[in-house]
């Protein structure tokens, strides 16, 4: 996502939404700072974290989604109309909703808006919405805000979603076939717990695979398993460093990828997150506005086959990674667990996917 912070409607570089949406640059969304304030990050701040120009000049600037407070809402609204941004996402204090004026909900209306608002504060607001649809208010987390940007507090999870959540609702209604994209193996050369996001490499021909995908109309959104966090090899914070250049990499060639989720458990953990566990597909089409059983899952293991088949989609098994290994087991052994597809890699794989729409098949 791009994401433009209106800071003058914030009440500092270290209240939530301003880390949250520092932490959002940490997980590898383009985030432009507009104003006053920029939280300390240590070592200074991501490569994807910087200054949005002022006044008039913001125009040459695009986003997706303007965050920023609820002191200023028609100001944060303008800079979004001038970045042609789809959404706003405010912090919002029941107090400062008390004494908006009549222009600051008209501002509120003319995007996609969403509020977030403190646990404290959540019974005032339900009683008193002030006109606000309570189905667009959501909380931030229990826990206190961190010291400086963290891609792993629950903070930024919540920023992230109720972004990825309005940029959905604002496209559409009904829900839409998606591609749930394994990482290791499938998107990236596989590495065995990956830790370090610069031995982080796309496959070659990924970047033709998403691009087939993305101009088809399929929101595309990565699951994995990253199991290398709750065994110790690493902190939840690598897997957020690596998804983030996965996030770069693709961007120097315009693609975005709607949203990622992880498993950071043990397979005996007998989480419902980890695949092939649905709970992450499932929460994904609750975010994204997605109709599983028209969607389709790619992977390099039968695990990615079998969540399909879990959640009702379709599974393709591509032979990059662990795949001609998996495909080997299969044995010819077919029936009900075989694959939709077996295939080279994900380029055959999304061009398979892309000849499936519009033929009766969904």
């Amino acid at each position: 996502m791009r994401i433009l912070v209106h800071g003058a409607s914030l009440p500092g570089p270290a209240g939530r939404m301003a880390l949250a949406a520092a932490g959002l640059a940490l997980r590898g969304h383009r985030v432009l700072w507009q104003g006053p304030g920029l939280p300390a990050l240590a070592g200074g701040p991501p490569a994807e974290l910087g200054r949005a120009p002022d006044g008039l000049a913001l125009a040459r600037v695009q986003a997706d989604v303007v965050v920023g407070g609820p002191a200023r809402a028609l100001g944060a609204a303008a800079a979004g109309w001038l970045t042609r941004a789809r959404c706003m996402v405010l912090a919002l204090e029941a107090p400062a909703l008390r004494a908006w004026r009549r222009r600051d909900r008209w501002a509120w209306s003319t995007l996609y808006a969403t509020g977030l608002i403190e646990e404290g504060e959540a019974e005032t607001v339900r009683s008193d919405p002030q006109g606000l649809e309570l189905e667009r208010v959501a909380l931030w987390s229990s826990d206190a805000p961190p010291p400086e940007a963290d891609a792993t507090h629950a903070d930024t999870e919540i920023l992230e979603r109720a972004c990825e959540r309005a940029l959905a609702r604002q496209r559409t209604r009904s829900p839409r076939a998606a591609v749930f994209v394994d990482r290791d193996g499938t998107l990236v050369v596989e590495r065995g717990y990956l830790s370090d996001p610069l031995d982080l490499e796309l496959l070659p021909r990924t970047v033709t695979a998403l691009r087939h995908l993305r101009a088809a109309g399929f929101p595309v959104v990565v699951v994995s398993n990253q199991s290398g966090v709750e065994r110790g090899l690493f902190p939840a914070s690598r897997v957020y460093a690596a998804m983030a250049r996965l996030r770069s990499l693709l961007r120097v060639h315009g693609i975005e990828l709607d949203a990622v989720y992880f498993c950071p458990h043990r397979p005996e953990a007998g989480c419902a997150c980890r695949k092939p566990g649905t709970a992450l597909l499932e929460r994904a089409a609750d975010d994204l506005v997605l109709a599983l059983a028209r969607s389709f899952m790619a992977g390099d293991k039968m695990l990615d086959v079998e969540t399909a088949r879990r959640a009702h989609a379709r599974g393709v098994l591509v032979r990059t990674g662990y795949g001609r290994d998996e495909e080997r087991r299969l044995a010819g052994g077919g029936g009900a667990d075989a694959p939709d597809l077996v295939c080279e890699d994900l380029e055959a794989a999304a061009r398979w996917i892309v000849t499936r729409q519009g033929t009766g098949e969904d």
